[in-house]
């Protein structure tokens, strides 16, 4: 027996919902969940998606856009599109209610106090149930078991190539896969542990959280039709991806990295795909071929190790190419000049705060951010006179002057060093 959009709508995150137009699609059958903030690129839309977005950026106005995306949808076989107002649309224009009745495709309306995470926990945990308990189970067994196959072979074939001083001479293997040793390659590498909020209930068990979070990026990556390799590092997991997207970045500089609204939907997916874990993602730059493979692997890592110290942002997601400073701070090996660098900028501006209750060492965190005197007392909402006062302060305590380029690029270097050095623990 099928699960379909009728018996999604019969669940109770969705009483609150509307169904607003495509009554007669509510037979549809329901196979996955796609979560789409921006209605810009619909090309990787599958048969028996349930599409959650808010329309952000989308022209209401365009009608043919509208009917030319319903025409989309009706031949791709999307089983629903339920869209949240109350963000970036008020209400769903007429015109959609309209085209969504003409192909008959489910238009739901989501109020602005649902989250996206609870419906697509909800669904997703549904269909995980339904599967189990019809005849799909089987079916799904079978496709699983031959996922996990390739996915034993892609490691094979990851090991080989960190074993081979010439990575491209097994091009015929990574062909079998789509990818050419010849074009752009970009590595991520994510890690996923348990988060320190969580509970027993959102535990997942009885599963290899690694095996599972493979399947499921595997799954991602062949819905959007990018070409892949999945391996494994010290209980990460490594995406080594190739696509045309990542052919054109790479030749438009001064632009180092793939575009990161990839990387943010995949790591927004698995976030509401394993609750009550902490994905991070630290992703290398766009390199040349995989000849390259070598730095690669390198930034990565780099990069997920960053993003496990929060810095430089504390978001999931690192870019390599964004560490800046801390490229240079993360290879330093030796702590101790790091520290003399701290004790020499930023140590004594804490000390003067600690004493003084003051916020030094914020004024210049935000004059660096600006260099501009008039920005930043407006950020802090001060004068200017105050901002100036602060930051002749800084310079009698660092003698840096925040004014000179010279000396702001040292007291910048310290801020970064005093972050870094406080993620690990390192300051008294």
């Amino acid at each position: 027996m099928s699960f379909t959009v009728k018996d999604a709508l019969e669940m109770e995150i969705f009483q609150k919902c509307r169904l607003l137009a495509g009554e007669s699609g509510q037979d549809n059958e329901l196979h996955w969940v796609n979560i789409l903030e921006i209605l810009d690129d619909l090309s990787h839309i599958e048969p028996g998606e349930f599409l959650i977005t808010t329309a952000h950026g989308f022209n209401v106005q365009d009608k043919n856009m509208q009917r030319s995306m319903f025409e989309l949808f009706s031949s791709r076989k999307l089983a629903a599109i339920a869209i949240q107002t109350g963000h970036y649309i008020e209400e769903i224009p007429a015109s959609f209610i309209r085209f969504a009745e003409d192909y008959n495709i489910p238009l739901i309306e989501i109020p602005p106090d649902i989250s996206f995470k609870s419906i697509t926990r909800s669904l997703m945990n549904e269909l995980i149930r339904h599967n189990k308990t019809t005849g799909k189970a089987a079916e799904q067994d079978n496709n699983t078991v031959l996922l996990e196959s390739q996915l034993v072979e892609m490691k094979q074939l990851w090991n080989s190539l960190l074993a081979s001083e010439l990575p491209e001479s097994l091009h015929v293997e990574l062909e079998r896969y789509g990818i050419k040793s010849t074009n752009p390659i970009q590595l991520l590498e994510l890690s996923i542990a348990r988060s320190r909020e969580q509970t027993e209930s959102q535990e997942i068990t009885g599963v290899n959280i690694i095996a599972q979070a493979e399947k499921t990026l595997a799954k991602i990556l062949m819905q959007r039709h990018i070409n892949f390799l999945i391996g494994s590092y010290e209980k990460h997991v490594i995406l080594l991806i190739q696509s045309n997207q990542l052919q054109q970045a790479s030749q438009n500089e001064p632009f180092y990295g793939w575009d990161p609204a990839f990387g943010h939907q995949l790591l927004n997916e698995l976030s509401l795909l394993f609750p009550g874990y902490e994905i991070l993602i630290g992703s290398s730059n766009i390199r040349n071929n995989i000849g390259e493979l070598t730095a690669a692997c390198y930034e990565a890592g780099k990069a997920l190790h960053a993003a496990k110290l929060g810095l430089p942002d504390g978001s999931g997601l690192v870019l390599y190419n964004n560490l800046g400073f801390y490229r240079l701070i993360m290879d330093t090996k030796n702590i101790e000049t790091l520290k003399a660098l701290y004790f020499e900028t930023i140590a004594p501006v804490l000390d003067y705060d600690q004493k003084n209750r003051g916020s030094l060492l914020e004024t210049l965190k935000v004059y660096l951010n600006h260099f501009n005197i008039k920005k930043a007392s407006e950020d802090m909402f001060v004068h200017r006179h105050t901002m100036r006062y602060r930051l002749k302060q800084i310079k009698f305590l660092t003698c840096y002057d925040p004014l000179v380029p010279a000396d702001s690029a040292q007291l910048n270097l310290g801020l970064h060093i005093y972050y870094y050095l406080e993620k690990r623990n390192l300051i008294e």
